[in-house]
């Protein structure tokens, strides 16, 4: 018998889609064929857990979350529906579903820690649940303070850049095309400024190099006035001192010629008599020459023809 094309290609299309349906389901971890075991937990937190995530058994899947839903009693805790495929694994009822990361990237499982019951799991049972950090989480929380000062710093830095851009904004107005001519300007003054200081300096230094020998002069100068015998020269000078008031004192006293002259009035009255007679004797000699023509000191004698 001979099977048309048109049957082939719709029995080819209904494999398709049962083999479609399949994967779907058990991609959800709903078994079309064959034994299952549904079990039930609850978390008030899954943090990436989704349908199709694995159920664990030290590291072996045993099966996959079928359903994630939140709870009736409006208590906003989610209930997770593990389905369990494998037939073989017998769960005691003391059973615990922890919550487990996968990987690094937070992907999230179930990981089953067994319990040592010999009552076993039934279809429908509820277990209990716990929440296992990743090491991941652990870092993240360790690393939160952290990253709450980088976010802090990074505010302030924001705040700080804004500020340097509007005071280098502030800067760039203030130095406009006048004022760098000007700066240029008391630039170009202070160089000039600086080279006449250089100039006076130098100078300076001349001066001081032609001042060091007069300075060794006087130096040399002092030295030999330190070596003179000042104190012997005082006490000579003293010695006079003393010699010359008492002369001054004898002269006060009347002794000698001068001391006479000072004290002695009759002396000082012939003297002044003496000095008013020969006035008389000079105008008489200017008034009457001839008179004193035959005059001698020793006599008068008669000139004969």
């Amino acid at each position: 018998m001979k099977i048309s094309k048109e049957i082939r290609v719709g029995f080819v299309a209904i494999l398709a889609i049962a083999l479609f349906i399949w994967g779907y389901n058990y991609l959800k971890g709903t078994l079309l064929f064959g034994t299952k075991k549904v079990i039930y937990t609850e978390y008030p937190f899954i943090g990436g857990l989704t349908n199709s995530s694995p159920v664990l058994v030290n590291g072996f899947k045993i099966g996959l979350v079928s359903d994630i839903y939140f709870k009736s009693d409006h208590s906003g805790n989610i209930i997770v529906e593990l389905t369990i495929t494998d037939k073989t694994i017998q769960i005691p009822n003391n059973s615990v579903a922890n919550l487990i990361s996968l990987d690094l990237l937070s992907s999230k499982g179930i990981g089953l820690s067994l319990g040592n019951s010999s009552v076993e799991l039934l279809h429908g049972d509820t277990i209990p649940s716990h929440f296992e950090k990743s090491m991941l989480d652990g870092v993240n929380e360790q690393l939160l303070p952290m990253k709450q000062k980088v976010e802090k710093l990074m505010v302030s830095l924001d705040s700080t850049i804004v500020i340097m851009k509007s005071t280098l904004e502030n800067f760039n107005a203030i130095f406009d095309d006048q004022n760098k001519r000007n700066l240029k300007m008391s630039l170009a003054n202070l160089k000039t400024t600086l080279e006449k200081f250089e100039e006076v300096a130098n100078n300076a230094n001349t001066t001081i190099s032609a001042v060091r020998p007069v300075m060794k002069t006087y130096k040399e100068l002092g030295d030999s006035l330190k070596e003179l015998d000042i104190r012997t020269t005082l006490e000579k000078a003293n010695n006079t001192f003393d010699n010359i008031s008492l002369i001054m004192e004898n002269i006060n006293k009347g002794k000698g010629t001068m001391g006479q002259l000072m004290t002695n009035d009759s002396l000082y009255k012939n003297l002044e008599s003496v000095t008013r007679d020969l006035d008389k004797l000079l105008i008489d000699l200017e008034a009457n020459p001839k008179r004193y023509v035959h005059f001698s000191l020793f006599g008068r004698k008669d000139k004969r023809d």
